[in-house]
């Protein structure tokens, strides 16, 4: 299951936070929080372990354009190492054919 919601810090900031819990696990994780800065509307942080991502800058028309935009990265980033490892399967497999070719 995937939600945001909204969490305050000690600063009174609102913090946006993406939880998801794979597999229908009860325990859902933060796997993205960004926040507007306070000085230009279309400025925001965000923080992913998963996108490796620590105070980094997105730019962005809204709250709701940002968390689109999160969404995509992470997408895209899952689509990435699906294909890595793809790509990677694929290369151990042939490296097995050739082997056994070879001691045939």
């Amino acid at each position: 299951m995937k939600e945001w919601k909204v969490k305050k810090n000690e600063f009174g900031e609102e913090w946006h936070e993406l939880r998801f819990s794979p597999f229908y696990e009860d325990d859902d994780e933060v796997i993205a929080s960004f926040v507007q800065d306070e000085m230009d509307d279309e400025a925001f942080y965000y923080i992913s372990k998963e996108l490796s991502a620590d105070d980094d800058l997105l730019w962005a028309d809204s709250i709701d354009d940002a968390k689109q935009q999160i969404e995509e990265m992470l997408i895209e980033h899952w689509k990435d190492e699906i294909e890595y490892l793809e790509d990677r399967l694929k290369e151990f497999q042939e490296k097995n054919k050739r082997r056994k070719s070879n001691a045939s």
